[in-house]
């Protein structure tokens, strides 16, 4: 089975440097689909209705910041990983994005094979997201349907009714979790020579 090309959003105010990149990622990654965009804003209305593999914006743009914007795209699609550009080193501003859920912070200065492992990653992070949440869905139909022979075999009555409330404090204990940790095992990364 062939893969499905990656799709990118490229996010950056400064016309001259978002064209540039462009040109880079599309230069070094081929079969990949790049979008672009000058304001966080107005790719909104884009993200609601098209779904990216990742998103690469500046974070420090007119109209909305790099931490509202990765807010925004986490609610309208929580696997999306969103990865912030930002022009100098600030980690109060990296703490606050990646607890806001952006997938990771970049210093502006990262270099091109840097930028294009970074970008690799989150693709790949979402592709194992969304697997593992497609096997999990396939294991509790599977596990919903043995309950259901179990009830009806020995008179079990009850067992998928205990399984569902289980899940439901799962789930919400997950949402807790989330809630309450956000995403901290990520790190800001910098490199010598400009993209």
């Amino acid at each position: 089975m062939t893969p499905t090309p990656v799709s990118l959003l490229i996010i950056d105010d400064d016309a001259i440097y978002l064209t540039t990149l462009a040109s880079t990622l599309r230069l070094r990654l081929p079969d990949a689909h790049i979008d672009t965009a000058e304001s966080a804003l107005a790719s909104l209305e884009r993200i609601r209705t098209r779904e990216y593999d990742a998103i690469l914006c500046d974070g420090q743009q007119p109209g909305i910041e790099g931490i509202a914007f990765a807010r925004a795209v986490r609610k309208l699609h929580p696997q999306t990983p969103v990865l912030l550009l930002i022009e100098k080193d600030d980690q109060d501003f990296i703490a606050e994005a990646m607890d806001a859920g952006a997938y990771d912070v970049l210093v502006r200065s990262i270099g091109e094979g840097a930028l294009l492992l970074a970008l690799h990653r989150a693709v790949e992070a979402r592709r194992l997201r969304g697997q593992v949440k497609r096997e999990e869905e396939q294991l509790l139909a599977t596990l919903t349907v043995l309950l259901k022979d179990l009830e009806h075999l020995y008179g079990a009555d009850g067992l998928s009714a205990h399984f569902a409330a289980f899940m439901d404090q799962v789930n919400q204990d997950r949402e807790t979790s989330r809630k309450k940790h956000g995403s901290s095992n990520h790190s800001a990364q910098g490199e010598k020579g400009q993209v």
